[in-house]
């Protein structure tokens, strides 16, 4: 469940989204953009040919006729967008909650280095992350947002916002809603 960020705090995921039913519909969700990523990055698909064509040419610039394994050190992660929420009179409705792909090394500006022996590896892989970010993740973002494969996602995502906003409003506040936040009874 690496992959899937969704941050509460210092924690990745909030204890109570371990539950089965909720991390196995965020882990088919990872699978799935796994799976996407893939397809897009394909030599068989316009996008992952335009790709591939680019970086090995890169690669050519860089190593000439040298024999070297190209390193592609994208991993994609699905994290939350921009979020509107607007009440009215005692009800609330999402008017946006938006989620987002990013690569792991943009979304964790802390993560782990990827050290590489050769400077011009590093060149590469920076390279890849680039061709990445401007021809793939729009087309993953616009999958994850609106494609049937992770609608389940997207209502996990929702609940949550919900929860969060009324954690918000109500906290702090006297009141039967109030006294029913972190009670753990639904």
């Amino acid at each position: 469940m690496a992959d899937l960020a969704f941050y509460f705090g210092d924690n990745i995921i909030d204890p109570e989204l371990e539950q089965p039913g909720l991390g196995k519909i965020l882990l088919e969700a990872d699978l799935q953009l796994k799976k996407d990523t893939a397809r897009l990055t394909s030599p068989q698909t316009p996008e992952g040919k335009a790709y591939w064509d680019k970086l090995y040419k890169k690669a050519g610039e860089l190593f000439g006729t040298e024999n070297i394994t190209i390193p592609t050190i994208t991993r994609p992660w699905i994290v939350p967008g921009e979020i509107i929420v607007r009440e009215s009179q005692g009800s609330a409705f999402i008017y946006k909650a938006a989620l987002k792909v990013m690569l792991e090394q943009d979304h964790l500006k802390d993560s782990a280095v990827y050290n590489f022996s050769d400077p011009r590896l590093k060149e590469l892989n920076e390279y890849s992350s680039q061709l990445i970010r401007e021809s793939i993740i729009p087309k993953l973002t616009q999958e994850v947002n609106s494609s049937k494969r992770y609608a389940r996602l997207r209502q996990v995502y929702y609940s949550l916002v919900f929860s969060r906003w009324f954690k918000m409003r109500f906290s702090g506040k006297s009141g039967q809603y109030a006294d029913r936040i972190d009670k753990h009874d639904l």
